[in-house]
């Protein structure tokens, strides 16, 4: 339960911290476009870099919400 809290604080921290532009657009652009060459996709021009880390955050989010949901309501019916 902890590092699912955890896990939520330090994303909203962090969209947060890009959103109020405390963390660089430099330095975030760096990092998007290691995530970007991973996946074979075109890296953002800086200007959209805070735009699309939100993105990422937030889908981040959603998917390892969705996960523990599927999770907890697959243990209740079996249990």
């Amino acid at each position: 339960m902890i590092g699912i809290v955890g896990f939520h604080v330090l994303m909203l921290v962090l969209g947060i911290g890009i959103a109020v532009r405390v963390i660089s657009a430099q330095r975030v652009s760096n990092v998007l476009s290691y995530l970007h060459t991973t996946i074979g996709i075109t890296t953002p021009p800086l200007e959209q870099v805070p735009m699309i880390a939100i993105i990422w955050i937030v889908s981040t989010v959603v998917i390892v919400d969705g996960c523990l949901l599927l999770l907890v309501f697959i243990t209740k019916l079996l249990h």
